[in-house]
């Protein structure tokens, strides 16, 4: 009998390589539930994936529902859609959908590979983190919605893998997986440019004791990987946009750092906590333990730092880290709610705070180890509950996350809906809305917009129609869809009275959540 010190290893690897499939298909069924009854969550941008996927399984390329060419975002996330709805005839919503989940599941999967690695053997910090991330409410809502997010994290943390790999054996091979990995996550969503930075930055490390070949690697690696998406900008958004990747508001450094803490900070209480007490609760026993703690404790973190499983984790915190601040718009991400490109960040979190505490928290007694255990157990209600709470919620009123505005249980249930489902639309028919993303979810039909107002009282309609060629002329039809409620929001837009004033406006259907009119006829 084998009585070796690997046989009890191996034996554990086994079993926590169990617990992670488990615990994937465990968060693919909790995801599946949340969107089994109406579907994924629906926003505005996640209406642009789905209906640019549609166009390009139609052959009739990246355009999105109002006819625009899809320069936003990087095309691989809609093309996969495209082409697995294609494959499997299946509508483009449950193909995101599948994906999603999929996609989820394979996050929590790689997390648990990349805590494991992170810290070998030590399987109670890799389950703990494991299923904070299965648990992560922000997570959840996140891949319950149509958008990219989920595919380009589970890239993220292929990477990270692959970079650990690639710095304890910088063979040819991991290099071009390590740049494979960088490519793919750039063409799912730009922030995959952090990736490439990062990926410069390894490459130049691994080889430190050769600068020559330092430089070398590292200016190949930044060529090879920039130049697909760059070559994708250039040729096909420029000349569209002006833009090489997309557009966004100014970034606020401030209101950045601010909103990344509070965001960090609720991954691990509850949000409805004052900001300044969450951060104060998170920060105060880090700071004290780092206080306490001896020179030569700051020396081991340090070189713990530079070792080949958390150098790739620690640089991609601080690059994407350094993105959250500098880099991203302000104005649309400080609500706590959008955690979407911030939840990006959480596995190399986890890393790092593991790392601190086991480093320069003091050494616990068997009581106190179990004291710990205990409290743990307790905090876990806490994404326990939050999850629990979401997906029942959502299997009965659609995704409830923020994200989503269009796919909600309400809409999928109102009049609107119901009549725009008996309604047959030829080729030619135009469709104007004063929300074109809910127009095209419900249609799945190029909607056009309604001419916009230079201010609230709309004086300039009039001349904006006449200056507006896309309006049907005297002798055409077309269809408005005017949504009310929840989806009439947008301003500067001339209300169907004003409309009647100028064109003919028929009502043929009218309810509690919109009118639809027929424009022109008569």
């Amino acid at each position: 009998m084998r009585t070796n010190g690997t046989i009890p290893a191996v034996s554990s690897q086994r079993r926590f390589r169990l617990f992670i499939v488990a615990l994937a298909v465990l968060g693919g069924a909790l995801l599946w539930l949340a969107t089994g009854t109406y579907g994924p969550g629906v926003s505005t941008d996640g209406a642009r994936y789905l209906s640019a996927a549609q166009n390009i399984a139609a052959g009739q390329g990246d355009i999105d529902f109002q006819g625009g060419i899809l320069t936003q975002f990087p095309p691989l996330y809609t093309a996969l859609i495209a082409a697995f709805s294609l494959i499997t005839g299946a509508d483009v919503l449950v193909i995101g959908q599948v994906m999603n989940i999929l996609a989820f599941g394979g996050i929590i999967f790689l997390s648990g590979l990349l805590f494991e690695r992170s810290f070998p053997s030590n399987w109670t910090f890799a389950a703990i983190a494991s299923i904070i991330v299965a648990f992560s409410l922000p997570l959840l809502e996140v891949s319950a919605g149509i958008s990219s997010d989920p595919l380009f994290m589970a890239s993220v943390l292929g990477f990270l893998l692959i970079a650990q790999r690639y710095l304890e054996s910088p063979t040819r091979a991991n290099w071009g997986w390590l740049a494979a990995a960088a490519v793919v996550a750039t063409f799912l969503r730009y922030a995959g440019l952090a990736l490439v930075i990062s990926g410069v930055l390894l490459v130049a490390l691994a080889w430190r004791k050769s600068w020559p070949r330092a430089a070398g690697e590292s200016i190949s690696f930044s060529l090879l990987t920039l130049a697909p998406i760059t070559l994708w900008g250039f040729f096909h958004n420029f000349p569209v946009s002006g833009d090489l990747f997309g557009s966004h508001q100014q970034a606020d450094l401030v209101g950045n750092i601010i909103s990344a803490a509070q965001k960090f900070t609720s991954w691990f209480l509850p949000a409805n906590w004052p900001a300044f007490l969450q951060i104060l609760m998170v920060a105060t026993p880090l700071l004290v333990l780092i206080s306490l703690s001896t020179r030569e404790r700051g020396g081991i973190w340090l070189q713990r730092l530079q070792s080949s499983d958390i150098l790739p984790i620690a640089l991609f915190f601080a690059v994407y880290g350094a993105m959250l601040i500098f880099a991203i718009s302000y104005s649309e991400h400080r609500y706590l709610s959008s955690q979407r490109i911030h939840v990006i960040i959480l596995p190399a979190l986890l890393v790092l705070i593991a790392l601190t505490a086991q480093i320069f928290a003091p050494r616990l007694t068997p009581g106190w180890r179990n004291i710990l255990f205990a409290f743990f157990g307790l905090w876990l209600a806490f994404p326990l509950t939050q999850a629990i709470d979401y997906v029942s919620s959502s299997r009965k009123e659609g995704d409830v996350s923020d994200y989503n505005v269009y796919n909600t249980g309400v809409l999928r249930e109102s009049d609107i809906f119901a009549a725009l489902q008996t309604m047959q639309f030829g080729d030619g028919d135009r469709i104007f809305s004063n929300n074109e993303a809910a127009a095209w979810l419900y249609t799945r039909q190029r909607v056009y917009s309604i001419p916009h107002c230079k201010d609230e009282s709309c004086d300039d309609f009039t001349q904006a129609l006449q200056q507006y060629d896309s309006w049907p002329k005297d002798d055409e039809t077309a269809i408005l869809i005017w949504f009310k409620r929840d989806l009439d929001y947008k301003g500067f837009l001339p209300t169907p009275e004003l409309i009647q004033q100028v064109v003919s406006l028929t009502p043929t259907f009218t309810g509690r959540f919109g009118v639809i009119y027929r424009i022109g006829g008569e």
